[in-house]
C-alpha cells in the first residue's frame, strides 16, 4: 500500500506541475518531452498496480494456507488427545491360523506292522484374543482345537514327526475349541521389562528359535521344534497354571524366569495346589549381532520337581506294590540346554539346538496305564539351516533342513536289547500361493526308531496348508 501511495503523489505533483506551465502560457520547446514523461509514469503506475495485486493476492492464500495448516493441526491434536478414549471395541485384537496336514510313508517298514502303506491327516485350528488396557497391561486368550495324528500313534520314534497335532475331539469326527491360554502381561519401559501370569503354554517360553520353532510354518518333526517332550518330559497338562518374569536391560542381553505348576494330583487337576512339585526354568539370551547379522544364543535351565524315582530302585519294589504309583517317588529331574540361530548372510540362518538331563536314570509313574515309564532320553541335538525364498526371488518362500539324534540313557541301555540312538532328517519347502496362504511340502527320514536297531529305516513324506487371519 506504501507504493501505491508514492506512485500517485508522483503524478499529482507532475500533473500540476504541468497543469501551471500550461496555465503561465510558458510553454518551452520540451514541452513534447514533458507530455511524453508524464505518459510513461502512467504507464509504469499501471504496471506496478498489476503487481501490487500479483502480491496482494500471494499473501491472501499464504495467509489462507497458514489459516487450514493450524485448524489441521488442531484437529490432529485434539484425535492424539481422544486417542485415550477408545470405544471398548477398538481395544480387541483378533488374528488366527488354520493348519491342515496328510502325511504318508514311502515303501513298507516291515519291522513295524502297522506303518505299511500308511496315510494320516489332521488339522488344527489357533485363535488368539487379546485385549488392550493402555498402560494397565494386556490380557491373551489361545483357543485351540483340532483332530487327528499325522501318524503320531503308527511311526514309534521318541520324536513324533507330527508336533502340531492336538486332539480335542467330543465325538466322531467331533472336536472342541478350547482354553488353551489365558493369561494377563504387564510391561514397562517400551516392552523391556514385563511380567506375565495365567493359563500358559510353558513349552513355548523357553527354548525359541528363530529357524526351527514353529511347527506350522517350519520343521514339523518334534526334534526340530522343541526339547520339550524329548528328554524334558512334557507336563502332566500341557497347558498349566504358570508365570514368567523376563526383562532386557540392555539390548545385548535378556533374560526369563518361569514358575509352572505341571503335575496332576491324582484325580486333581494341575490347579490343584499348582506349585507344588513344579517346574522352575532360566533363561538366558545373548544377541550380538555378529558381523552386521542378528542372532540368537540362548542358554537355560531346568528344574521338575514331579515325583520322580531313580530307576534302579524300581526292583526294591515287588510287581503288586508298583500300582502305588506316587507312595514310593520323592526325587526330581533337572538338566540344561541352549538353541542359537544366527543369521550368517542375508536369507541364510542356521539353527543349534541341544539339552542334557543331568539327572538321569529316573522313571516316572504314568496314571493311564498304571506302571512306571522309564525316561529313555538323556541327551539330544540337532543341528540345520533356512533359506529364505527372497534368494531366488520367491519372498516368503522359505527351505529349510535339519540333521538331529537323540541319545539313550545308561539304564535304558542297560535294560533294553537291540538298542541304538535314533537319527532324524528332515527337508521342507515352503511355497507362499498368495498372501496368508502357504503350502509346504515335507519329508522324514527315522534311522532305529524307538532305540531300536533292528527297525527298518522309516521314510516319511508330508503336505502341509496353513491360512492365517
Amino acid at each position: 500500500m506504501k507504493i501505491k501511495a508514492v506512485v500517485s503523489l508522483t503524478l499529482l505533483a507532475l500533473f500540476l506541475a504541468y497543469g501551471m506551465a500550461l496555465a503561465g502560457g510558458a510553454k518551452t520547446d520540451k514541452e513534447g518531452q514533458l507530455e511524453e514523461l508524464v505518459r510513461q509514469l502512467i504507464e509504469e503506475n499501471r504496471q506496478l498496480n498489476r503487481r501490487l495485486q500479483a502480491v496482494e493476492q500471494e499473501l491472501s492464500q499464504i495467509k489462507a494456507q497458514k489459516t487450514n495448516t493450524e485448524s489441521t493441526e488442531l484437529v490432529q491434536s485434539e484425535g492424539e488427545e481422544g486417542q485415550g478414549e477408545q470405544h471398548w471395541y477398538e481395544r480387541f485384537g483378533l488374528s488366527g491360523g488354520v493348519t491342515g496336514l496328510i502325511m504318508g510313508t514311502l515303501g513298507d517298514a516291515n519291522s513295524v506292522d502297522n506303518i505299511r502303506s500308511t496315510q494320516d491327516a489332521s488339522y488344527t485350528i489357533d485363535l488368539n484374543i487379546d485385549a488392550d488396557f493402555a498402560k494397565w497391561g494386556k490380557f491373551f486368550v489361545h483357543l485351540e482345537g483340532g483332530d487327528g495324528d499325522g501318524l503320531n500313534n503308527d511311526v514309534p520314534s521318541f520324536s513324533v514327526p507330527n508336533y502340531d497335532s492336538y486332539k480335542t475331539t467330543i465325538g466322531l469326527d467331533q472336536a472342541a475349541l478350547t482354553i488353551s491360554e489365558a493369561f494377563y502381561e504387564f510391561s514397562l519401559n517400551e516392552d523391556r521389562y514385563g511380567f506375565d501370569i495365567g493359563k500358559m503354554d510353558i513349552s513355548v517360553l523357553f527354548d525359541e528359535n528363530k529357524a526351527a520353532g514353529d511347527e506350522t510354518t517350519q520343521f514339523l518333526s518334534n526334534i526340530f521344534v522343541k526339547s520339550m517332550g524329548i528328554n524334558i518330559p512334557e507336563p502332566d497338562s500341557f497347558y498349566c497354571p504358570a508365570f514368567m518374569l523376563r526383562g532386557q536391560p540392555v539390548d545385548l542381553l535378556e533374560f526369563k524366569v518361569i514358575g509352572a505348576g505341571v503335575a496332576e494330583h491324582g484325580d486333581d487337576s494341575v490347579w490343584h495346589n499348582p506349585f507344588d512339585n513344579g517346574m522352575i526354568v532360566g533363561q538366558i539370551n545373548i544377541m550380538p549381532g555378529l558381523f552386521g547379522k542378528k542372532g540368537n544364543y540362548r542358554f537355560y535351565g531346568w528344574l521338575d520337581k514331579r515325583r520322580y524315582i531313580k530307576t534302579r530302585e524300581l526292583s526294591k519294589f515287588p510287581e503288586s506294590d508298583h500300582d502305588a504309583g506316587h507312595k514310593y517317588a520323592d526325587d526330581s529331574l533337572s538338566g540344561w540346554g541352549l538353541s542359537f540361530d544366527q543369521e550368517i548372510i542375508t536369507g541364510v540362518t542356521s539353527f543349534a539346538r541341544y539339552s542334557q538331563t543331568i539327572t538321569d536314570d529316573r522313571a516316572l509313574w504314568n496314571e493311564d496305564d498304571k506302571a512306571w515309564t522309564l525316561i529313555p532320553i538323556d541327551q539330544s541335538w540337532s543341528i540345520g539351516f533356512q533359506l529364505d525364498g527372497g534368494l531366488w526371488n520367491r519372498g516368503g518362500d522359505a527351505f529349510g533342513f535339519g540333521f538331529a539324534q537323540t541319545l539313550l540313557a545308561d539304564d535304558y541301555e542297560k535294560t533294553h536289547s537291540h538298542t541304538a540312538n535314533e537319527k532324524y532328517i528332515e527337508a521342507y519347502y515352503r511355497f507362499v500361493v498368495v498372501d496368508r496362504f502357504a503350502l509346504t511340502g515335507d519329508f522324514q527320514w527315522i534311522q532305529n526308531a524307538g532305540g531300536n536297531s533292528k527297525m527298518d529305516d522309516i521314510y516319511i513324506w508330508g503336505v502341509r496348508s496353513q491360512i492365517d487371519f
